[in-house]
């Protein structure tokens, strides 16, 4: 009991040394999203969301977040009709694939020089809506889990300017596509995984809670 004791009484004088602050936050700005292997081009859209800065020490800061993410590709999608004559392909209409998530994520930020910082971590996405049903047969994945790396500024009033890339790693129709929308290269048959991948740029603000001096 006494080392339980000492050991709550050390992780406190710790915390308080390093004057631990808590910061809410609202984040916002555009999405250039496209999906991996396909030759779909960059749709542009929006992603909103908030978090809490939590700042355990001068260099760095755990900050989880809550993100709604507009996503998906556009182009002129097309498929073989004979998997021997790749010259044979019909074109479908202009495709607009459009999937909406709800992403939480737990990034972590290390400041390089003053105002500068650095930004990594992981998300996991649900899928909330998408128009996938316009153009194909097949639903996207409901789930996705991704990675961050991403480069910020702040300035003094707490407004940030920020950049990130998001990869997926999850196949956005996992187990769920049909032959016919396979990829064919060479009169071989290769199911290529499409991966969301999506290139953020905008705004965050930290609030300065009352009676904060940081």
């Amino acid at each position: 009991m006494k080392k339980t004791l000492l050991l709550i009484a050390c992780f406190t004088a710790i915390a308080a040394k390093a004057q631990v602050t808590v910061r809410p936050g609202v984040r916002a700005g555009l999405n250039l999203s496209t999906l991996t292997d396909t030759d779909l081009d960059t749709r542009a859209d929006f992603y909103a969301g908030a978090f809490v800065a939590i700042k355990l020490a001068k260099f760095y800061t755990l900050q989880p977040e809550i993100n709604y993410s507009r996503q998906g590709a556009k182009g002129k999608e097309y498929y073989y009709t004979n998997e021997y004559d790749p010259v044979a392909a019909t074109y479908r209409v202009n495709a607009d694939y459009a999937v909406q998530y709800l992403s939480l994520g737990v990034m972590n930020k290390f400041n390089i020089i003053d105002g500068f910082h650095g930004t990594v971590g992981p998300t996991l996405d649900f899928r909330v809506g998408d128009n996938f049903r316009k153009y194909t047969s097949e639903r996207p994945y409901d789930v996705d889990f991704g990675f961050n790396l991403g480069l910020g500024y702040e300035l003094p009033m707490g407004l940030t300017i920020e950049a990130r890339y998001k990869l997926g790693f999850v196949d956005i129709f996992g187990d769920n596509m049909d032959d016919d929308d396979e990829y064919y290269y060479e009169g071989d048959r290769q199911e290529r995984a499409r991966l969301n991948s999506v290139f953020q740029i905008g705004l965050s603000y930290n609030f300065k809670l009352t009676g904060s001096t940081k």
